[in-house]
């Protein structure tokens, strides 16, 4: 069976003096064993303090085990055979003056290997998006939006990177 990728925005969100957007992706497995996961951001307002600003960053790598975002990638990774695994993520920003924001996601899914005889060629899936917040002078939300930029699957020996695309 083929890797499935699904994205499912749960649209504008708000609490405590944040706002932002709360989304779901769950990316099913053909074979967890051997899979990889590659979760890339780039940000003009880094939210995190290892987190360069309008670099690409593989969060897995930066963030790894102290994000609770990648809590169920970590706990499977003895499973052998099919998996679903859902990334549940909420990305906001503190609601004041001025403040705004350019958020892009690239994450990259490979699956893992299925047999012995390994061509070298595995099942890929990628889902690009963009979120845009901004305050006015007083705090107010004036811009909240997130929107797909692309959502591709494939076979190949290299998955696709963020850079190999336009950038947004």
């Amino acid at each position: 069976m083929p890797m499935q990728f699904h994205f499912q925005d749960r649209g504008p969100h708000r609490q405590d003096g944040h706002f932002g957007h709360r989304f779901d992706l769950r990316i099913v497995f053909g074979q967890r064993r051997g899979a990889q996961l590659a979760w890339f951001e780039r940000c003009d307002r880094p939210y995190d303090p290892d987190m360069p600003q309008d670099t690409w960053v593989d969060m897995h790598l930066l963030l790894g085990a102290r994000s609770p975002l990648f809590a169920q990638w970590l706990e499977t990774t003895v499973d052998s055979g099919r998996v679903e695994i859902d990334f549940d993520h909420w990305a906001a920003m503190r609601q004041e003056p001025y403040a705004q924001r350019s958020l892009e996601w690239c994450v990259v899914a490979v699956d893992g290997d299925e047999d012995a005889e390994d061509d070298g060629h595995r099942e890929w899936a990628m889902w690009r998006g963009v979120q845009q917040l901004s305050c006015d002078s007083e705090g107010r939300v004036v811009d909240q939006s997130m929107r797909t930029i692309d959502s591709l699957h494939g076979r190949s020996g290299q998955p696709p990177s963020p850079d190999q695309f336009p950038h947004y």
